[in-house]
């Protein structure tokens, strides 16, 4: 994001290094203080009580999905995922021998996801809840419909909820979000959660994420590694997330006010600078999702915008459906995206 670090984050990590507070943590072999607020913020903030049990700290989401990906399943096995894909975990699945089976996203479209995954028998499906990179926010009578899949099928779900912080509504309503998990019992059973305060507080470089397992087996399997096995904690980190959670709301209320203003703002300004060009206005996340093709067959829009001094992220990068598109980061001020708009159409 293209803002300050939220004043509650900044304070307290000059406070962690002025009392020189940088050792070893006396955290035990109990999860860190952020993972334990993690199950409060999730009572809280959507209604699902995680098992404090059952949480355990991460460096980041993807590290969770992979450590998932290689307990549950070998090599040549078929991983789900709607696409077009955050590439990460399209890359996780290539470098780590699995075969990709794609899903279509969208409410409308998941008779045609059961389908898919009738024929070809995922073991485990990755879950980006609400989706990069279009933005779609996966409502209650989806996600029902999903859990019903996965349980017919026999399919492990792994929820990536990084973004669930940042869905666009009132933030009164702890329905404009369901954790997979809440569900229903039955999928909570089939569902592991990560998540992390890096996205929506801008701090993904400092390496924190949370990871809640609801399924028995890689529960019983993550406990029988030795202790630190999968790394420990940073305490900068978790002491920047528990600031983020406990005293940031102020702060990400305002940075949802620019995000909102922008995702609306930027209808007039594709369609001025870039007229021929599609958007779909994300319900949730900071990015835009926006297709190209008008372009011309053969144009690589990324390149064109490059050229104008713009850089996004390419579209073939989140997959085979990610040609001519392009995704573009909002997180920025109403005025610099006007700026980044207009170079992109040339002017």
């Amino acid at each position: 994001m293209d803002f300050p670090v939220a004043p509650a984050v900044s304070a307290r990590l000059a406070a962690l290094v002025e009392r020189g507070a940088l050792g070893y943590p006396n955290w035990g072999a109990t999860p860190s203080p952020a993972a334990r607020l993690f199950v409060e913020r999730m009572t809280a903030r959507w209604g699902w009580t995680p098992d404090v049990e059952r949480v355990h700290d991460l460096a980041d989401v993807l590290q969770g999905v992979r450590i998932a990906i290689e307990l549950l399943t070998g090599p040549g096995d078929a991983i789900a995922l709607h696409t077009p894909a955050y590439h990460p975990f399209l890359n996780s699945l290539t470098e780590m021998g699995r075969r990709t089976v794609s899903l279509p996203v969208g409410a409308d479209r998941v008779d045609e996801v059961e389908r898919i995954i009738a024929e070809e028998r995922p073991r485990l499906m990755i879950l980006c809840h609400p989706h990069n990179p279009t933005g779609h926010r996966f409502d209650r009578p989806e996600l029902e419909r999903i859990a019903e899949i996965a349980e017919a099928h026999d399919l492990i779900v792994v929820s990536d909820e990084i973004h669930s912080d940042l869905v666009h509504g009132d933030p009164s309503d702890r329905a404009r979000h369901l954790p997979f998990a809440a569900v229903s019992e039955v999928a909570a059973r089939r569902t592991v959660t990560v998540t992390s305060a890096s996205k929506a507080f801008n701090l993904a470089g400092l390496r924190w994420a949370v990871m809640h397992v609801g399924h028995d087996d890689l529960e019983e399997r993550l406990r029988s590694f030795p202790d630190h096995f999968f790394g420990a904690p940073n305490i900068v980190a978790v002491e920047a997330a528990v600031a983020a959670w406990t005293d940031g709301a102020e702060w990400l209320a305002a940075v949802m006010e620019v995000l909102d203003e922008n995702r609306h703002r930027l209808v007039d300004l594709l369609a001025e600078h870039l007229p021929g060009s599609r958007y779909r206005m994300p319900d949730a996340t900071y990015l835009a999702w926006i297709d190209c093709s008008h372009l011309g067959e053969g144009a690589v829009p990324r390149d064109i915008f490059r050229e104008r001094g713009v850089e996004v992220s390419p579209g073939p990068q989140f997959g085979s459906e990610g040609s001519g598109h392009v995704r573009l980061n909002m997180a920025t001020s109403p005025a610099v995206l006007e700026r980044i708009v207009t170079a992109m159409g040339g002017g």
